[in-house]
């Protein structure tokens, strides 16, 4: 016997045990033999793995892989191996995630990492640093200088005061968002993609806000509009689709994550992983100089880029990205969630700040988009545990993400160029 995920499920298995939906509710009888309507049911159902007869647990870390040739499959796992440089490989939630990243290397799937930033010398750099601005940063003075995205726009402050109240109502909110028409666009685009996947079309703000909810409308709506406030981005540090397809991806594997932990408004989560980079944004943009040279230094030393901006700046992203919600004056659990993605331990919220990050090792494991980030981050083990869920609901949440993130991406990511396909 042995668990599979229900992604690999296939017609002809038969179940080795009794098969109960996340409620406990029993679906299928031990000795069913599956086909495509009960794997349907399955996923509609939200099971994450099933008990098959006649496959040992050896058998089902390679089920996938048996589909190509013993060379190919040695050449993916040599190339996805020196990504997981950092991870605890004997960790049963590594070892599955190993086994994804090699079988999207042998499928051609996962892009390279290399073009994520050019070649640079370190000397050069070096060269190139402001003397004005210090290595050393402190995360709340740098973000209380920086007036210029010290507030939030005028657009994010109404949706804030708007959900503060408690009398607002549909209405209310609808009202607000759709005085940025770009905005209300883009929401509808969402709320009627595969993201939500109802079934007839939502053609209005109201209805979108009575649908998804208040409070839910409203969070995705601060989320989605910041890919307009870091414009200028200088293009040898990092490139923003890049960045936004990681954090865009990283954001749709934490809303499924928390929709199996029943958490409620996870579009909060989504928006959490989102902006778990956002202050790696701010550094690139104000601090290019010192942004490379970590960069440049954590790929030469084969390091984590975060490890690299501690040992450079004395702060890493988290700490800015934090700091600036926490100016913006936004929920107090997404700046701690934010702030802790990397340490989640030490979040007043750990389940939470736990979600963020998986999804964000997920997310580099897949190879789409990247924050500057070269190597898959350890896995946090007391993270693992506080999520308590099966290694199987990892190919199960890429399965998913992947096909939400086109759908997601393009209602998400204005390209200046091609603005008017977009929107």
């Amino acid at each position: 016997m042995g668990l599979i995920s229900i992604s690999e499920l296939k017609p002809d298995m038969v179940l080795a045990d009794d098969l109960s939906d996340r409620s406990g509710r029993l679906l299928m009888n031990k000795g069913t033999v599956l086909n495509q309507k009960y794997i349907k049911i399955c996923k509609i159902w939200g099971v994450i793995e099933a008990d098959i007869e006649g496959i040992s647990q050896e058998d089902t870390e390679a089920i996938a892989l048996k589909e190509f040739d013993a060379s190919t499959i040695a050449a993916a796992e040599e190339n996805a191996r020196k990504y997981f440089l950092h991870c605890d490989m004997d960790h049963p939630a590594v070892r599955e995630l190993f086994r994804l990243c090699t079988l999207r290397e042998a499928e051609g799937k996962r892009p390279g990492r290399e073009d994520i930033t050019p070649e640079m010398p370190p000397q050069a750099i070096n060269q190139a640093t402001p003397k004005k601005k210090p290595s050393v940063i402190n995360p709340a003075k740098f973000i209380k200088d920086d007036t210029r995205l010290s507030t939030l726009p005028d657009i994010f402050r109404h949706i804030v005061e708007a959900i503060s109240k408690p009398n607002s109502s549909a209405h209310d909110i609808a009202d607000v968002i759709s005085k940025d028409t770009n905005l209300s666009a883009r929401l509808l685009k969402i709320v009627n993609s595969a993201f939500y996947g109802y079934p007839s079309r939502i053609d209005t703000l109201s209805r979108a806000v009575n649908i998804v909810g208040t409070k839910q409308l409203s969070t995705l709506a601060i989320g989605i509009n910041m890919t307009n406030m870091f414009k200028k981005i200088p293009c040898k540090i990092i490139n923003m689709k890049l960045f936004w397809q990681h954090s865009i991806l990283c954001g749709i594997n934490a809303r499924i994550i928390a929709g199996h932990k029943n958490i409620q408004n996870t579009e909060r989560l989504f928006v959490a992983g989102m902006l778990h980079d956002i202050g790696r944004l701010l550094l690139y943009n104000e601090v290019p100089a010192q942004s490379l040279h970590a960069i440049i230094i954590a790929r030469n030393n084969h390091d984590l880029l975060y490890l690299a901006e501690r040992e450079i700046l004395n702060c890493d992203h988290g700490d800015i990205g934090g700091e600036l919600l926490k100016k913006w004056k936004l929920p107090v659990s997404l700046e701690d969630t934010v702030r802790h993605h990397h340490d989640p331990q030490k979040s007043q919220n750990r389940l939470e700040a736990a979600i963020i990050h998986l999804a964000d090792v997920m997310a580099n494991a897949t190879g789409i988009g990247s924050s500057g980030e070269i190597l898959i981050p350890p896995l946090n083990h007391d993270a693992w545990m506080q999520i308590g869920l099966s290694p199987n609901i990892l190919s199960l949440t890429m399965e998913q993400s992947g096909r939400q993130l086109d759908d997601i991406f393009e209602s998400i990511y204005i390209d200046d160029n091609n603005a008017q396909k977009n929107i």
